[in-house]
């Protein structure tokens, strides 16, 4: 659109007033019943009628044809705007985008087929889009304009609107048509004193115009008295209303009663020419409203033709069935009826259509929003699209924190101890999660609507001996909560529940696998409910389970003193162990108003830095919480990450990002954007939270990873010497295990994959994608924790190569080499030895325990030996512990760094341990590349003697050290005591004096 010409509403507003002058304004033109200009501005392409100002702009150009479109649009029909013709702007705006839903890493989520989940986001600021469309008029090759007649009668549908909207309508009583605000009454002349009968209905629906202002209706402002501006900007809205109305319905538009509000009309969109825009938006505002009474006629007449189909389908799905499951089927539609006969016609009706639409969802060809917009429409709240069928209850109150405000919060009346003053409804996600669904007066209410959606999960399931059983579980449920019910009713709804599991169960081989997600709805505290994590937890992780909150900085010490605390980890305030959590509730970050995506959303902008250098922004990136981070880039091979950034919030929000691999270098500041104190504890309490379901989900991931090492390390077989590596190295197989050559022995539902050679992996992982993929042959290297639990392992190929399990745990785990092959782990021989030695690699860890003939921790790299050495010092804290380090002298000339003795060195220190390295011969080391015991062994003229004399003394030394450390000699504990004793007088004295 050009923009060096006047704004567009100026110029559309500049447009109407001078056919306001000239009485030629879209709304000022009478139009009969027969007049083909009652066909509104359409689009021929999408269907769809203009609206608002679009329409009225439109109409003002004057041309008969009501088909407008776009130069594309024209093309793609064949047809070709005539060159020289000058085209329309439009204008049109977005209050809202339909998205495909993300999780809190940015991924796309999808339903249980597969299928993308769509959501409707309000847009914080509104988009404005232009288009510029022709006239039929102005295209040639256009098929001919066809207006096809109503198919109904006019008058009779104006008479259906008018009785279905209740308005009160007086006749006769004055000569005149008008409504009074006050009364909220319409007054209308006889209905013979109108020459047509459409003239009658065409006034009677411009004053029903006036009366949807009514403020219990759309609430338009009508406390103006005649002749005054206010008064004709409603008889504007009312005007351009009846125009449209006369259209849609083709009783005709009679607009000679209005003339005299054409000076004030003209004077309004001088003064603001934004008005004719307002004024359009309310005229449409009026007609919904209006015609909404006519399709409540028209969705009852659909309602009856979708249940004749559902009942049409039920028959002919049941005719189709074998005997036996058909006899099922017709036992469970009989069951179903007495469950329902209770009902009114309309709420069965909403049932059975619910349950359709759920079961297209499921396994059909609706979308969430389709599937979401039904269940609105016929329950009246919003079942959300994973829901896994299980509905709970819970008594909840209205509770005022005076901390916040005086704002309300909602709270599970268990945990004040008093009674509810109504009931939640809450829905079951598919992973596990609730979601508020209704509030309701009563517990009753709560559990008829709670055994409602029991229904409609029924109704939905396809598996008629599984259907059997929820039907009973209903019907067993309700005679539960019966107080009416006797002893015999009970016994007689379990014994029909359970002969209905026991025919599944016969029939159904699956069925035991979904039988613990079939539940209906209980009266529990749904708040509670909580994913948890029912794997292993290893026992150095923490803090999984805080409640973060969003305090802004000025408010941290109100924050503090009722029981917040700060983790300096994550950067944000959590709920502490002793705090009044109903004085927190105010800082709860579902509590404190969250913003829509800001205009300039400093997050999103930051990640287009990343992804236009070069980065793959995936999972959690970018993270804004101050510390450094990597990240992938383009070219990085698997297990790279030459990116690196880091994001401060604070005041305005500015980062620092490097491509190792391009040299990238960008200093960045968000583009006028600053947090407020409260975005900001927002913000930090939001990476708390992600952080502690990211730590959550990966204890879960390391959880089901092990397990399924642990299922596998089962069916493997021993290792021997034979194997490649173990030649090559001089090594002892120990306890390591052999990867087997099928998965026989596993699992069903095993996330193990073995392949028979290194060809199959690549498209094996591809898939399956969520699978361990091992090779079979390859060496097993179980890798342990402090108590013997399995969270890893290490495969090594026969030419070398070690890889870890994908997903599982290694940090602070390890191997025991050399220790009592018949104890599982070997930690039976470090609680016998008298010191402990750490090695990186197997191969190293076994050369050095054949060399000093006892156990050796098998670490696996240098940047595990401090976790290992920390967690060992804790698990055996008067045992000395020896680092049998690598030293990486030929690297130092390469990256100027010998990481393998740093962190030895390191490891030893926080300890207070020895870290020993291996002494070759002159002119081996550099030369040859070697650097661990293992290479001190096998390639270096010393042998395995210098070994045993190397570790041997260092081992000999600590050993000593740390008994003299527990037992002093007799000279020492005399020269202690005689300190102490010269420190006790001195103290004495000086407190005399």
């Amino acid at each position: 659109m050009d923009t060096s010409r006047k704004a567009y509403h100026e110029q559309v507003a500049e447009s109407l007033i001078a056919q306001l002058k000239q009485g030629t304004a879209p709304w000022q033109k009478p139009w009969q019943p027969s007049d083909p200009l009652l066909s509104f501005p359409h689009n021929p392409t999408t269907q769809k009628r203009y609206r608002g100002i679009n329409a009225l702009y439109l109409m003002s150009k004057g041309y008969t044809d009501p088909r407008w479109l776009t130069y594309k649009q024209a093309a793609a029909m064949g047809a070709q705007v005539r060159k020289g013709t000058k085209s329309t702007w439009i204008q049109y705006w977005k209050f809202t985008d339909e998205r495909i839903k993300q999780d809190d890493k940015g991924n796309p989520m999808h339903d249980g087929n597969g299928k993308p989940l769509k959501e409707i986001v309000k847009l914080e600021r509104p988009r404005v889009f232009y288009a510029s469309v022709f006239n039929a008029e102005q295209i040639d090759n256009l098929p001919e304009l066809v207006i096809d007649p109503p198919a109904w009668d006019p008058i009779e549908r104006a008479e259906q609107i008018l009785q279905a909207s209740n308005a009160a309508i007086e006749h006769g009583e004055y000569d005149r048509a008008f409504y009074r605000p006050h009364t909220d009454r319409i007054h209308l002349p006889h209905r013979h004193q109108f020459e047509m009968p459409d003239r009658y209905y065409a006034t009677a629906l411009h004053e029903l115009g006036h009366w949807t202002g009514h403020e219990s209706r759309l609430n338009r402002d009508l406390a103006h008295p005649f002749g005054s501006e206010g008064y004709a900007k409603e008889e504007l809205r009312a005007e351009i209303a009846s125009m449209l109305l006369g259209s849609n319905l083709g009783i005709g538009h009679d607009p000679g009663q209005h003339a005299a509000y054409v000076a004030s009309w003209i004077k309004a969109l001088e003064e603001d020419p934004l008005e004719i825009f307002r004024a359009a938006a309310d005229a449409e505002k009026i007609q919904d409203y209006v015609l909404a009474f006519t399709r409540q006629q028209e969705l009852q007449s659909q309602e009856a033709i979708k249940m004749d189909e559902i009942r049409q389908d039920i028959a002919t799905y049941t005719a189709s069935l074998t005997p036996d499951l058909a006899t099922v089927a017709q036992q469970n539609h009989q069951q179903l009826q007495k469950l329902i006969e209770h009902l009114p016609v309309p709420q069965q009706n909403a049932l059975y259509l619910v349950a359709d639409a759920l079961k297209f969802y499921r396994y059909l060809s609706i979308d969430n929003l389709e599937f979401e917009h039904v269940s609105q429409n016929k329950l009246g709240f919003t079942i959300p699209v994973d829901w896994n069928g299980r509905v709970q209850i819970q008594g909840n109150v209205i509770e005022v924190n005076e901390n916040d405000d005086g704002k309300n919060h909602v709270v599970a009346a268990k945990e004040l101890g008093i009674d509810p003053e109504f009931w939640g409804m809450y829905a079951q996600c598919s992973d596990q999660t609730w979601v508020w669904m209704a509030d309701f007066d009563g517990e009753q209410h709560a559990i008829d609507a709670a055994e409602k959606l029991s229904l409609i999960e029924t109704m939905a399931e396809r598996s008629e001996y599984e259907k059997a059983v929820k039907l009973a579980r209903i019907h067993e449920l309700r005679i539960s909560n019966d107080p009416r019910s006797t002893i015999d009713e009970k016994s007689e709804a379990k014994d029909r529940r359970k002969h209905a599991e026991a025919l599944a169960m016969q029939n159904d081989a699956d069925f035991n696998k979904r039988r613990q997600n079939m539940e209906t709805g209980q009266t529990i505290d749904a708040h509670q409910k909580q994913h948890q994590n029912t794997g292993k937890e290893s026992d150095h992780t923490s803090h999984t389970s805080r409640q973060y909150l969003a305090v802004p900085y000025s408010e941290k010490d109100q924050a503090k003193a009722v029981g917040a605390r700060w983790d300096k980890v994550a950067k944000a305030w959590y709920v502490g162990e002793n705090a009044d959590i109903r004085a927190l509730q105010r800082w709860l970050p579902e509590n404190v108003p969250v913003q829509q995506n800001p205009a300039i959303d400093v997050q999103a902008e930051f990640a287009a830095i990343l992804r236009d250098n070069g980065c793959i922004v995936e999972g959690s990136h970018p993270v804004m919480d101050g510390l450094s981070h990597r990240i992938k880039v383009e070219g990085d091979r698997p297990g790279e990450k030459s990116g690196f950034y880091v994001v401060h919030l604070d005041g305005h929000p500015a980062g620092y990002f490097n491509n190792h691999r391009t040299k990238i270098e960008i200093r960045w500041k968000a583009k006028g954007y600053t947090l407020t104190e409260a975005q900001k504890a927002a913000f930090a309490a939001q990476v708390a939270i992600k952080q502690q379901e990211r730590k959550t989900e990966q204890q879960a991931q390391h959880a089901r990873v092990a397990q399924a090492i642990e299922d596998l390390l089962v069916i493997a077989l021993p290792a021997n010497g034979d194997h490649p590596y173990l030649q090559d190295k001089n090594a002892r197989p120990g306890s390591l295990k052999v990867v087997p050559q099928s998965s026989a022995g596993l699992p069903q539902d095993s996330i193990i994959k073995i392949c028979n050679d290194r060809q199959e992996v690549k498209s094996v992982r591809e898939q399956h994608t969520d699978s361990l993929v091992f090779v079979a042959g390859d060496l097993l290297l179980p890798i342990y924790d402090a108590d013997g639990n399995i969270w890893s392992a290490q495969t090594i190929q026969p030419n070398g190569t070690k890889l870890f399990v994908a997903g599982s745990q290694k940090e602070g785990h390890f191997h025991v080499v050399g220790g009592n092959n018949q104890d599982s782990v070997g930690l039976t021989a470090l609680d016998r030895t008298k010191a402990i030695i750490i090695a990186e690699g197997y191969s190293t860890a076994d050369t050095v325990s054949q060399a000093i003939n006892g156990p050796v921790v098998a670490a696996f790299d240098s940047g595990n030996l401090i976790p290992v050495a920390k967690l060992l010092h804790e698990k055996y804290p008067n045992k000395p512990i020896v680092i049998a380090g690598d030293d990486d002298q030929h690297r130092v000339a390469l990256n100027g760094k010998n990481t393998g003795r740093e962190k030895a060195q390191e490891a030893a220190r926080l300890v207070n341990g020895i870290a020993v390295f291996p002494v070759f011969a002159a002119n081996e080391q550099v030369s040859q590349k070697l650097s661990d015991f293992n290479d001190l062994a096998n390639k270096s003229v010393l042998g395995v003697e210098a070994v045993k004399r190397q570790v041997g003394a260092a081992t000999k030394k600590v050993i000593q050290q740390n008994t003299i450390q527990k037992h002093p000699t007799r000279t020492q504990s005399e020269s202690q005591n005689r300190h102490q004793a010269g420190t006790k007088a001195k103290t004495q004295k000086q407190a005399l004096v």
